[in-house]
C-alpha cells in the first residue's frame, strides 16, 4: 500500500506538472494565449477537490519518500537513483517561492496571478528568481522522468516505447522552456514601451497590495530554514538510527565463496549487500517488481517471515521455486545462506524469465576433469585432429560417469563437471560412485592412449578435483536451454582441487571431507595437505594422490548391504 501511494500520488503531481511545462509552451505565441490555455490546463487545478488532491499527493509523497530515506541502511545507490533522490530534496526549496508569491497569496490576500503579472515579477522585478524558476522547471521534471522510468521499465512494452518516451522527456521542458522565455521577453519588451504606466497598470489589475508584499518577505527566511530542515532531517534521522544499530548485534549472511555479510538491524538483504560492496542486481529500485535481486536460500529459509504480497505477487509472476526470496523485500532476523542468482548487470528483460532453477539444496559429490597439454595439443595438430582427440576424450569421460551413476553437467573447453548423489541421499554410495567414477576415467584414458597412440604426440593425462558438500542443485541456464547443474561453494572448491594437481604433478586431489564420511580407506602414504585455495577466505584439507585407493573392501561392503536389509 506504501509503495502504491509513493507511485499514484507522484503520478498525481506529474500530470499537473506535465500540465504546467505545456501551457508554458504557448507562450511562444503570446502572454494572452498562455493565460487562455491556462482555462484547459492548471486551470483545471483549481478545481477545489483536483486542488486537494493535488496538495494531498504532494505531502504523501514527500512524507513517504523522505521515510523511505530515513529508513534505508545502505546508500550504495546507482547514479540514476542518488539523482532522483538529490533532485527531489531540492525541490522544496525551488518551489517554496513560486507557491507563496502566487497560490497562497491569491487565497489569503485576494490576489490574482494572471501570467502576465507573474512574468513581470520575475522577469522585471526578480530576475534571479526568474533564473531560479527555468531551473526549477528542469529539477521537477527530472526527478519526474527518472521516478517514471523505475517504474515503467520493469514493463514488457517499455523497450519498444522507450525512445519515444525519452523524446518526449527532452521535448516538452524544451518547448516549456522556451515558451517561458519568449512571454518572459514580451512583457520585458512592454515595459520598455510603456513604463511605469504599464506596470502599475499590471500590478493593480491584479490586485497586488502591500499587505501581500510583507506577508512574502516575512515569511521568506522562516520557509528557507523549514526547507533545507527537511532535505537534511533524513539523513539526521538516518544517522542517529544507525549510530543504535552499530551496538546491536545483526543476522549473517553466508555467501557462496565463503564471505560473510553483516545485516544491520530491520535492513534489508539487498540493502547489507550493497552496503558490503557485493554487487547486486536491482533495476526496480528495490520496490520487489522487477525480481533481478532474486536470491536462493538455503540454511535459515525456515526462519524468514513469509513473502508478503508484493514479493509473492512477484515471485509468482516467474513460477519461482522454492527457496527463491527477493533480496529487496526479505528484512533477516537470523542468520541465513543466501545465493544471488542474477548478474549485477541484469536487466528488466532477464528479470521477467522464470525462475530457470528447479531444484534444492543438497548433499553432493563434485568432480571435475581437465585434461593436461591441450593447448601443446592444439600447436602440434592440425585442428580437425585436435577435435577428432577431444571428441574422443569426452566420449570415455561421458562413458565413465554413465557406468558408475555420475552426470555429465558442464563442458569447460578442455574439460567437464561432474556431479555425483544429485538424485540419492545415500552419502556413502555417492562417494563409492564418485571414486568409481574417477578409477574409470583414469582406466580409460589409458586405454584412449593406446587406441590413439599413432596420432598423439605426447601421451594424455588428465587432472582431477573431487569435493562433497551442500550445492544448490537444479535446471538452470539460458531460456529453452537448460539443464541439470549445480551452483555453491562445493563447485567452486571442486574446481579449485583440481587446478591442485598441476602444482602437485599427481592426476587425484580428493578433499578430506570424502574420506571423513565415506567407507574408501586412506592410502598409507597419503600426505594431508591444508592451503587457502585461490578465491576463498576459508583453509581446504585434501589429499594429493598419484594413484587411486583400493575400492575392493568398499565395494563389497556396498553390495552386501540389500543382502543384509533382506
Amino acid at each position: 500500500m506504501i509503495q502504491n501511494l509513493r507511485l499514484y500520488s507522484g503520478l498525481t503531481m506529474f500530470a499537473y506538472v506535465l500540465t504546467h511545462l505545456l501551457n508554458h509552451a504557448a507562450g511562444i505565441i503570446s502572454p494572452e494565449f498562455m493565460e487562455t490555455a491556462s482555462d484547459f490546463s492548471t486551470g483545471l487545478w483549481k478545481f477545489p477537490p483536483l486542488e486537494i488532491l493535488l496538495l494531498v499527493s504532494l505531502v504523501t509523497h514527500f512524507i513517504l519518500a523522505t521515510g523511505r530515506l530515513t529508513g534505508r541502511r545502505s546508500l550504495r545507490l546507482r547514479k540514476s537513483e542518488w539523482a532522483q533522490m538529490i533532485l527531489g530534496l531540492c525541490i522544496p526549496f525551488l518551489l517554496f517561492r513560486h507557491i507563496i508569491a502566487t497560490r497562497i497569496i491569491d487565497l489569503g490576500f485576494d490576489v490574482e496571478s494572471p501570467y502576465e503579472r507573474v512574468l513581470l515579477d520575475l522577469a522585471v522585478f526578480l530576475p534571479s528568481q526568474g533564473i531560479l524558476q527555468a531551473i526549477t522547471v528542469i529539477v521537477v521534471w527530472t526527478h519526474g522522468c527518472i521516478g517514471i522510468h523505475f517504474w515503467l521499465r520493469v514493463k514488457p512494452f517499455y523497450p519498444k516505447w522507450r525512445n519515444v518516451l525519452g523524446t518526449l522527456a527532452i521535448l516538452i521542458p524544451a518547448l516549456s522552456l522556451a515558451g517561458y522565455g519568449a512571454a518572459a521577453a514580451e512583457i520585458m519588451r512592454r515595459v520598455e514601451e510603456g513604463g511605469r504606466k504599464y506596470v502599475f497598470g499590471v500590478l493593480e489589475a491584479a490586485n497586488v497590495n502591500d499587505a501581500a508584499i510583507a506577508f512574502y518577505e516575512k515569511a521568506l527566511i522562516p520557509c528557507i530554514i523549514l526547507t533545507i530542515a527537511l532535505a537534511v532531517a533524513p539523513f539526521v534521522v538516518r544517522q542517529v538510527r544507525q549510530t543504535i544499530d552499530r551496538v546491536k548485534r545483526g543476522p549473517i549472511l553466508n555467501l557462496p565463496n565463503g564471505r560473510t555479510v553483516r545485516v544491520p538491524p530491520g535492513a534489508t538483504a539487498l540493502e547489507a549487500l550493497r552496503d558490503a560492496g557485493v554487487p547486486m542486481a536491482s533495476v526496480c529500485g528495490g520496490h520487489g517488481r522487477c525480481t533481478t535481486c532474486r536470491l536462493h536460500c538455503g540454511s535459515g529459509l525456515d526462519q524468514l517471515a513469509a513473502p508478503g504480497q508484493i514479493e509473492a505477487a512477484a515471485l509468482k509472476s516467474i513460477q519461482a521455486p522454492h527457496g527463491m526470496r527477493l533480496a529487496c523485500q526479505i528484512r533477516p532476523q537470523n542468520d541465513l545462506a543466501v545465493v544471488p542468482l542474477m548478474a549485477p548487470n541484469a536487466s528488466a528483460r532477464d528479470g521477467r524469465r522464470p525462475g530457470g532453477l528447479s531444484g534444492s539444496e543438497r548433499q553432493v559429490v563434485s568432480m571435475f576433469i581437465d585434461l593436461r597439454d591441450s593447448t601443446r595439443l592444439g600447436e602440434m595438430k592440425m585442428p580437425y585432429d585436435v577435435l577428432f582427440i577431444l571428441n574422443q576424450f569426452f566420449a570415455e569421460m561421458t562413458e565413465a560417469l554413465r557406468s558408475t551413476g555420475g552426470y555429465y553437467a558442464q563442458f569447460t573447453g578442455d574439460g567437464l563437471m561432474a556431479l555425483y548423489g544429485h538424485e540419492s541421499d545415500d552419502t556413502e554410495r555417492m562417494i563409492l560412485n564418485a571414486f568409481e567414477g574417477a578409477a574409470e576415467m583414469l582406466r580409460r584414458i589409458e586405454g584412449l592412449n593406446d587406441h590413439l597412440k599413432s596420432e598423439l604426440p605426447h601421451t594424455l593425462r588428465i587432472g582431477i578435483g573431487i569435493h562433497m558438500g551442500k550445492a544448490i542443485v537444479g535446471e538452470m541456464g539460458p531460456p529453452g536451454r537448460e539443464n541439470i547443474s549445480a551452483i555453491g561453494d562445493t563447485i567452486n572448491t571442486a574446481a579449485r582441487l583440481e587446478a591442485q594437481t598441476k602444482g602437485h604433478g599427481v592426476p587425484l586431489v580428493i578433499s578430506k571431507t570424502l574420506f571423513d564420511h565415506g567407507p574408501i580407506p586412506l592410502p598409507e602414504n597419503a600426505v594431508l595437505h591444508e592451503v587457502a585455495l585461490r578465491g576463498k577466505d576459508q583453509s581446504v584439507a585434501y589429499y594429493a594422490l598419484d594413484a587411486m585407493p583400493d575400492l575392493t573392501m568398499a565395494i563389497t561392503q556396498q553390495d552386501q548391504k540389500p543382502a543384509m536389509a533382506t
